[in-house]
């Protein structure tokens, strides 16, 4: 029993990765920037990285196996905000919008 409480009290890394993503997500559509998000690059990505300071102590805490996975939302995140039609083209979720 004490075995299973302690199974069950231990964070996976989707959970650490989940809660990571969404706290960046969250920053970045919380900025008031995003409501009408800039045209320019850098400064979709000074918001990216103002998000990824505030989100930085829930990736410090994370156990060090779970790296590759935040480096992973990192990448895709940035991604979108540098390239965001061309981004999601990729994913497949505008794949039959065309392109401006």
């Amino acid at each position: 029993m004490i075995l299973a409480l302690l199974l069950f009290a231990q964070v996976t890394p989707s959970d650490a990765v989940a809660g990571y993503a969404d706290c960046l997500s969250s920053r970045i559509n919380a900025d008031p920037a995003m409501i009408d998000p800039p045209a320019e690059v850098a400064a979709r990505l000074a918001i990216y990285d103002a998000a990824l300071k505030l989100c930085a102590p829930k990736r410090k805490s994370a156990r060090p196996e779970d790296a590759a996975m935040f480096d992973k939302v990192d990448a895709s995140t940035r991604k979108v905000l540098e390239d965001p039609v061309s981004a999601e083209q990729v994913d497949g979720d505008l794949a039959d919008v065309p392109r401006p």
